[in-house]
């Protein structure tokens, strides 16, 4: 099976350390590749890709990341859980509410 991607193309991927989504979509356009298939390679070549930003959850709530609310966590308990990061995200939510909750009764 035949790859479309030259080792020039390689190249021009490789000569660039970190990627974003632009960048990956103009790289696409000008060697008339699909873009999910530039990123694909990317990230398959271990170059460090930055995917589009979004703004809104489909809920339309601002988008939060378990990382955050862990760390928001550590930080009113005052010591380090970054196991909790495998916890679902609505469960975390609930604690660091529940501490914020006991932090303003006292």
């Amino acid at each position: 099976m035949s790859s479309v991607y030259t080792a020039t193309l390689v190249a021009q991927l490789e000569s660039q350390a970190e990627w974003t989504y632009a960048q990956a979509v103009a790289f696409a356009e000008e060697n008339s590749l699909k873009p999910r298939s530039v990123i694909a390679k990317i990230k398959s070549l271990g170059l460090d890709y930055e995917p589009k930003p979004t703004s809104v959850t489909q809920t339309g709530e601002p988008v939060t990341r378990k990382g955050e609310i862990v760390a928001a966590i550590e930080a009113s308990l005052g010591v380090g859980v970054g196991s909790l990061v495998k916890a679902t995200k609505a469960d975390l939510e609930k604690l660091a509410q529940a501490l914020e909750n006991m932090g303003s009764e006292a």
